[in-house]
């Protein structure tokens, strides 16, 4: 009876082992497709970006919409997470010019902002152009951008677009699931600005956001007179001109954007 006893004690214990160990492989297993698929994103994007430095268009864009979560392996249990993006400087080429590096990151979402970051996938570019990263705060009032929303120096905090903002149960307005990579070239000076967007209910709010930071520059120029025409490369009437560098978005206006415009948009 003893001997009976014990065998199935050991056959019990023999299925808890397998059961373990098979749980194990599964979260191994869905961990390495959680991270190919962060990483297939980033290379996605990170591509969209380089492919703007690249190009000979002095004036170019293309927009990304991200997802507002990934998913464990084949299963239903959701991943939620933060896209992060930062800049830094790290030297200078043989020509004496600026040398920049924009990292892009999947973080594991958390609420807790001690909590300790379980990154899944990372990828970066470098480039001799500047980079100018928007904060995506200025899209909770969605009005004009200020020195602390706009060229984040993101050595201190990175940029963080969480696409699954919630709020009493429903997905805000301002949840950035997108972002648009826009070259500005002035005088053979190359900037990228990483722009974050709320596609959710407003399909155009890349393009309004490119206005924006146009309106930004124009406002901290001081040139300000109600016909002063935003830089052509922040105002999407040019884009609208140029199907080689416009993404699917659209726009209908037939006309250039100028301070007034930026006035009925907030700034002052």
């Amino acid at each position: 009876m003893l001997g009976f006893i014990m065998s199935k004690m050991q056959m019990l214990l023999f299925a808890v082992g397998v059961s373990v160990v098979a749980l194990m492989f599964i979260f191994f297993v869905s961990n390495i497709d959680l991270g190919q698929k962060g990483y297939m994103m980033l290379a996605s994007n990170s591509k969209l970006v380089s492919d703007q430095l690249t190009n000979d268009i002095p004036c170019s864009f293309k927009t990304s919409t991200i997802p507002d979560r990934f998913y464990y392996g084949l299963s239903s249990t959701p991943f939620f997470y933060d896209l992060e993006l930062s800049s830094k400087r790290f030297g200078e080429d043989v020509a004496g010019g600026e040398q920049n590096v924009l990292i892009m990151r999947i973080v594991e979402h958390s609420n807790s902002p001690n909590a300790k970051k379980n990154v899944i996938a990372s990828k970066s570019i470098s480039t001799d152009a500047r980079i100018v990263l928007i904060s995506p705060e200025f899209l909770k009032e969605l009005s004009g951008l200020n020195e602390l929303t706009y060229d984040v120096q993101s050595d201190m905090q990175p940029v963080v677009l969480y696409p699954r903002a919630y709020l009493k149960g429903e997905l805000k307005a301002s949840s950035p699931n997108a972002f648009a990579a826009v070259k500005e070239t002035i005088k053979g000076q190359k900037t990228v600005y990483i722009i974050p967007c709320a596609t959710e209910k407003e399909p155009n709010n890349c393009l309004l956001n490119i206005l924006r930071v146009g309106c930004y520059k124009l406002k901290v120029s001081g040139r300000i007179s109600p016909d002063q025409q935003v830089d052509d490369c922040l105002n999407p009437q040019v884009f609208a001109s140029n199907s080689t560098s416009a993404s699917t978005t659209s726009i209908q206006q037939s006309r250039n954007y100028s301070w007034a415009d930026c006035q009925r948009l907030g700034y002052s």
